[in-house]
């Protein structure tokens, strides 16, 4: 048990320390038209996009393997190369849509399926923890107050202070398109909060975030999210699917070997590789940020890759449909499930990066088929599952409760 949280304050230390998860300058193809972003359904009920579901899936699953800390061997900085960012690229898959929404329609919609799923889970976590630990009144408000606050590497559940940045990140969005249009236009604005929040604040925002809801980590990640709506018709067309990759195009090579290299060595290396070859370029600052963006987005695409290979398989994609609840219920499932398995003197013993990575994937599914299930049964609400607007025409379908739902950014 001790392992567990050593662990957990390993990958929060890193969180400060050697974050690096960073955002990019890109240079793309600026021709891709708004509408074609209008590739994602609205209901759970119609057909999801597999490769979509599986690719969440790997991200929740990094991010659940980057929170055991060292006890995850390579995999703990390799996964923090890019879990983060991935969630933010994923989010904006489908965002275009929203800006058709009037403001107070669309922020009560996004408060209803990110807010309100915070402050669910934040108050399970503090009745949980506070039973743990045997707090008294003075413990148990300052936690409190962590959840009020929302702010990475000071709430007390570590991964829930993504719902709030997520938000904060959304609603930002919206207005930058109601006011300029097209998502290019959103880009260039993302690329100006990112180089603001490194150039002008006195702390870093993917290290060491101190405003309110993370606001200072939303206008550094908002990158991720405005490039996650360029790049999706490009990884969603049939010219990008992975047989036809292999055919055409030595990218994926290129995409694999990276892929090994920053494993094996860790990103780091590489970039103190480059600045022993180019004295001029400095060994820290905005080119650092920028190098470790450019390995981000590798993983992320290598992701994509390994996402579209395994888009059949169904348990990842259900998996990968749950990653709101995953994210909320991260540090409650973990503590409990190796309690549980200790009261069963059955000894939760991370010894190897490899036990550690499949212990990851017990706790998804023990999370998945318990308190996620025990939601989406009684609660979907509670976990940012609404209910569509034409429900008569759901229940006429004779849907079950959990399948009429509207799916979250990052369910």
């Amino acid at each position: 048990m001790g392992l567990y949280y050593a662990n957990v304050h390993a990958s929060r230390q890193l969180d400060r320390a050697n974050a690096p998860e960073r955002a990019q300058v890109s240079s793309i193809s600026w021709t891709l038209p708004m509408h074609t972003n209008e590739l994602q359904m609205t209901n759970a009920d119609k057909t999801r996009i597999e490769w979509v579901d599986v690719f969440r899936f790997f991200g929740i699953w990094a991010i659940y393997v980057g929170h055991f800390g060292t006890a995850a061997g390579k995999a703990f900085p390799f996964v923090f190369t890019y879990h983060v960012p991935m969630f933010f690229f994923a989010a904006g898959f489908f965002s275009s849509r929203y800006s058709r929404e009037t403001p107070f329609n669309f922020i009560k919609k996004k408060t209803l399926q990110l807010m309100v799923p915070y402050a669910v889970f934040s108050i399970i976590a503090l009745i949980v923890f506070t039973i743990q630990n045997n707090w008294g009144v003075a413990e148990a408000r300052d936690a409190a107050m962590s959840f009020v606050f929302g702010i990475r590497n000071q709430v007390l559940a570590g991964s829930l202070w993504f719902l709030p940045c997520l938000y904060l990140v959304i609603i930002i969005d919206y207005f930058v398109l109601k006011v300029f249009k097209l998502p290019v236009f959103s880009l260039a604005v993302s690329i100006g909060t990112f180089i603001a929040t490194l150039t002008l604040l006195p702390n870093n925002p993917a290290q060491d975030p101190s405003w309110f809801l993370n606001l200072d980590s939303a206008l550094f990640y908002y990158i991720y999210y405005s490039l996650g709506r360029i790049f999706f018709p490009l990884l969603h067309s049939e010219r990008t699917s992975l047989k036809s990759r292999l055919l055409e195009s030595p990218l994926i090579v290129a995409t694999f070997a990276m892929t090994a290299i920053i494993y094996l060595t860790g990103s780091d290396w590489l970039f103190h590789k480059i600045v022993l070859q180019f004295p001029a370029i400095p060994a820290f600052g905005l080119p650092y940020e920028v190098f470790n963006v450019l390995m981000a987005l590798i993983l992320i695409y290598f992701n994509v890759l390994a996402a579209k290979l395994f888009a059949r398989v169904l348990f990842f994609g259900e998996l990968g449909r749950e990653t709101l609840a995953f994210c909320g219920t991260e540090d409650v499932t973990k503590s409990i499930l190796t309690q549980l398995l200790e009261m069963l003197r059955l000894k939760v013993d991370l010894i190897n990066p490899f036990i550690t990575i499949a212990f990851s994937l017990i706790c998804l599914v023990v999370s998945k088929h318990t308190l996620i299930k025990f939601f989406n049964t009684h609660f979907p609400q509670a976990v940012g599952k609404l209910r569509p607007a034409d429900e008569k025409t759901q229940a006429a379908g004779g849907q079950q409760r959990q399948n009429r739902t509207e799916p979250a950014e990052i369910n």
